[in-house]
């Protein structure tokens, strides 16, 4: 199971939002998906097909996260930014993945 862990403010921006955050893997540099860096990106709607997701509920929230990326202890999702630029952050993902069967 993983560990979600969100502050009070980043929690009411969400459910403000509606209560829905989906992660989703990005891969910068390499389109194959089978090695190297990947990246999160982090959006406020259901994913589309439930099958490569799982969900976790925390204070109300639905947070959608993809298999492919792996959670190290816990999960951070917190709110930066000020005024009109607010935007969610997270942390907690292995950035690298590791040599797959290629």
């Amino acid at each position: 199971m993983t560990r979600v862990n969100m502050d009070k403010k980043t929690v009411s921006w969400i459910k403000k939002n509606g209560g829905i955050v989906t992660l989703n893997p990005f891969y910068p540099f390499n389109q194959s998906k089978q090695r190297g860096p990947v990246d999160v990106m982090l959006t406020f709607e259901k994913p589309e097909s439930d099958n490569n997701f799982y969900v976790v509920l925390h204070e109300g929230i639905e947070v959608h996260i993809h298999n492919h990326l792996q959670i190290k202890n816990q999960l951070r999702i917190r709110i930066s930014g000020f005024g009109p630029f607010q935007h969610l952050r997270c942390s907690g993902i292995k950035h690298f993945r590791k040599n797959t069967v290629v």
